[in-house]
């Protein structure tokens, strides 16, 4: 594995004011260089912002950080390319037909985005992307050592 692919509720738990220590500990562990976002974790952030009424005082804090965050991981920012489509179209139908449900369309984008980059997942939604094929990383409850990239 070549690094870590950070989900949206890693990166909101290591910016809020009292993150989980396990967590905390582990992100700080990694070498920056190894650690990226997907285009869709920006774009949750900008539903989020988005979602907030036009004139709501946190908006502007809201998009300082995500500018920051976006600054932060220059060049480590994974776009949602036609072989992660095609990828995740097939891990949607097996997953589906496996248990009857369609998978969140996020969250399996997510994985088919690991799985072409040959990253892991770090994620508290691990039941989300099971029966995947990524390999997942849970910060708050796993021990980093078995997940070496």
């Amino acid at each position: 594995m070549n690094g870590w692919l950070l989900d949206t509720n890693v990166i909101a738990e290591v910016s809020g004011a009292r993150p989980d220590p396990k967590v905390a500990k582990w992100i700080e562990s990694v070498p920056e260089h190894n650690l990226y976002l997907s285009i869709l974790t920006i774009g949750e952030y900008q539903k989020g912002i988005h979602h907030l009424p036009p004139g709501d005082k946190r908006r502007p804090r809201l998009q300082r950080a995500v500018a920051a965050l976006e600054a932060r991981f220059a060049g480590r920012v994974l776009s949602v390319s036609d072989q992660i489509v095609l990828r995740w179209g097939a891990i949607s139908g097996e997953v589906k037909r496996l248990t009857g449900h369609s998978p969140s369309v996020i969250d399996t984008l997510l994985a088919a985005t690991v799985i072409e980059h040959d990253l892991y997942l770090a994620t508290r939604n691990v039941a989300d992307v099971a029966n995947s094929g990524a390999s997942v990383f849970n910060p708050w409850k796993d021990d980093p050592q078995l997940f070496l990239p």
